[in-house]
């Protein structure tokens, strides 16, 4: 398609053709290169932005560099009831940004766009940490801190299911899931 655009720019140079066809004057100009360069780097910034993924490897890389703000928000989350509170319902990173700014600023950084707190189906007492991040990906990645789940949470630890669901153990009582879609309801 490109050289045919070309061949068709150079065509229309000439003056009595362009006339007779009845094209805009953009396509008059005797500047092509220009064009060419334009038309160019458009068709490679498009490409560029709607092909930025991440793969399950640069995703991990990605919570390792920010693992230890992570670790610090669930430090904070455990010694800190009133903020765990916040957070119990689907609005927990908004409530955040009024009583806990610093907190709030820290998981904006690191693209954390939800944060909720969950109780342990393991452990009465014990809370379980659920993320949503706003990493590129094709599909929602969420972080999850458990430390009652050692299976899912051992690094190394790998699941499919069959709706396309993965899950990676991060070590250290995280993991990384990619939500494809919901499981579909057996009775």
């Amino acid at each position: 398609m490109r050289i045919f655009f070309l061949n068709e720019l150079n065509y229309l140079q000439k003056p009595n053709l362009a006339k007779q066809v009845g094209f805009c004057n953009f396509f008059k100009s005797r500047n092509v290169k220009t064009y060419n360069f334009i038309f160019i780097f458009f068709v490679l910034i498009t490409y560029a932005c709607r092909h930025h993924n991440k793969t399950p490897d640069e995703l991990k890389e990605t919570f390792f560099k920010n693992k230890a703000d992570l670790d610090l928000v669930i430090k904070r989350l455990q010694n800190d009831k009133e903020m765990d509170t916040l957070i119990q319902n689907w609005e927990g990173l908004s409530r955040l940004k009024k009583s806990y700014p610093d907190i709030y600023s820290l998981l904006k950084n690191i693209g954390i766009k939800h944060i909720s707190s969950h109780q342990s189906v393991y452990v009465r007492m014990a809370r379980w940490y659920y993320f949503e991040t706003n990493w590129p990906n094709e599909y929602l990645i969420c972080l999850i801190y458990d430390q009652y789940d050692s299976s899912q949470t051992k690094k190394g630890y790998y699941s499919k299911d069959e709706v396309a669901n993965e899950t990676w153990g991060l070590g250290n009582n995280w993991d990384m899931f990619r939500w494809v879609k919901n499981k579909p309801y057996v009775q």
